[in-house]
């Protein structure tokens, strides 16, 4: 469990990106015609992608 949350090789974040990619896209587009909502998504996602980049600094 603890290599599928934090990847030793760049496979696993590649995974990791490709997933979130895949969970978040399906999530923005049903929430489309409801702003309130795809805004908190898309602030999930970018939070998601934030602490992507903060572990690649790391």
């Amino acid at each position: 469990m603890r290599d599928l949350l934090l990847p030793r090789t760049d496979a696993g974040v590649a995974f990791q990106a490709v997933a979130a990619v895949n969970v978040y896209g399906p999530l923005l587009w049903a929430t489309r015609s409801n702003r309130d909502m795809q805004t908190f998504v898309l602030s999930l996602a970018v939070l998601t992608f934030a602490w992507f980049a903060l572990r690649t600094l790391h």
